[in-house]
């Protein structure tokens, strides 16, 4: 009897236990707040199945990024971009190459990828690799700061840009095969390129996001994260629109709210373009290159100070009456910043004759427009 009395004792002993356990593990994850977002699904086995390109010839570092350093290069005598990963940074690596690899994504505007491969540089440990097309006038801020440009130059540069954006949001069947729209989330002159004819390509597509669609094919789904977290990651802060600075982006049609946001970065960049065009300067020879809302808050704005200014005053980089003048002589018209009449997110591309293109944008922000 004493042993069976002293079995159950300890039979509720550790009953109790458990439950204690269970009750303390449940109000810490109250007190941290939701639990974290699974990691994403790495998928493939990137260093089984990655070929090595020994005729792959390292030059010299372009640019170093958060996640992966980019090196100007050769493959088999084509001069290169590769895009080297650290293993840390596998996840963004297989993110990437997911995208570049959709099909249908092929556009004059859109940096042609080559191949996925894995290597490294000199005695460097092996890791994960994108090739992609080399642009050796290098990104918009660079040439931007060195160059002016007439107007002539300026416009095939803006409507260069807009089509490549307007490629890339757009959902599309072609040839049998589908392609989703995609959210840039990280346009900055940075990562905008410009080819040898003087057009720009947009590249670095490592915080690119799959929208949801209206034509998706029954078997096709998303390998990307699509949670409230994953939605309002966004790049560079300077470009980053007003709802993602505070917050407010419409997570229920969030494809839409994102196509937005990414309007906004351009205007930015199609306002950083046409500050170095001598035609809107009449008076005086254009001012020295900056970026977008540097004149107001300097070359490192806090997150605070763009809030600030962006979402609180709704101020936006300063149009010159000389602008509106110019444009209009040329019979353009050149539209200033503020709210828009329309709350929709469409856009439209409208070729007028074989030359001249005007990309119309009905969203909540009016800007420059071309029409």
């Amino acid at each position: 009897m004493v042993l069976v009395l002293l079995g159950l004792f300890l039979l509720l002993l550790l009953l109790g236990s458990i439950i204690l356990a269970l009750l303390q593990r449940k109000a810490c994850r109250v007190r941290g707040g939701p639990e974290p977002e699974p990691e994403p699904d790495s998928g493939r086995n990137w260093n089984a199945e990655l070929p090595e390109l020994p005729e792959l010839c390292f030059s010299q570092v372009i640019r170093e990024g958060g996640h992966a350093v980019v090196w100007s290069g050769q493959l088999q005598g084509e001069l290169v971009a590769i895009k080297v990963f650290p293993l840390r940074a596998v996840a963004q690596f297989q993110a990437e190459r997911a995208l570049y690899e959709l099909p249908g994504l092929q556009h004059d505007h859109i940096v042609r990828f080559i191949t996925a491969s894995k290597g490294a540089p000199g005695s460097l440990h092996c890791g994960p690799l994108l090739v992609l097309e080399l642009h050796p006038k290098g990104s918009l801020c660079h040439y931007l700061t060195q160059y002016t440009n007439d107007w002539g130059s300026s416009l095939r540069m803006a409507l260069s840009l807009a089509q490549g954006l307007a490629f890339l949001h757009e959902e599309r069947w072609q040839d049998g095969q589908y392609k989703p729209g995609i959210a840039h989330r990280d346009l900055s002159s940075q990562n905008v390129l410009i080819r040898e004819d003087g057009s720009c390509a947009i590249g670095d597509l490592g915080l690119a996001l799959v929208l949801p669609g209206l034509t998706q094919p029954s078997t096709w789904a998303p390998t990307q994260l699509q949670g409230p977290a994953a939605i309002m990651e966004a790049g560079t802060q300077r470009y980053m629109a007003p709802e993602l600075l505070d917050k407010t982006l419409d997570l229920q049609d969030w494809g839409t709210a994102l196509r937005r946001a990414d309007v906004y970065s351009l205007a930015l960049l199609l306002w950083e373009i046409l500050s170095r065009c001598p035609d809107l300067w009449p008076d005086s020879r254009p001012p020295p290159f900056q970026l977008a809302y540097e004149a107001e808050l300097g070359s490192t704005p806090t997150t605070c100070e763009l809030w600030t200014l962006a979402v609180e005053e709704r101020r936006r980089p300063y149009i010159p009456p000389t602008w509106h003048c110019f444009a209009t002589v040329r019979g353009y018209r050149l539209m200033g910043w503020g709210p828009g009449e329309s709350g929709h997110g469409l856009h439209g591309f409208v070729c007028q004759d074989q030359s001249l293109y005007s990309y119309l944008f009905f969203s909540h922000y009016s800007w420059l427009v071309f029409s």
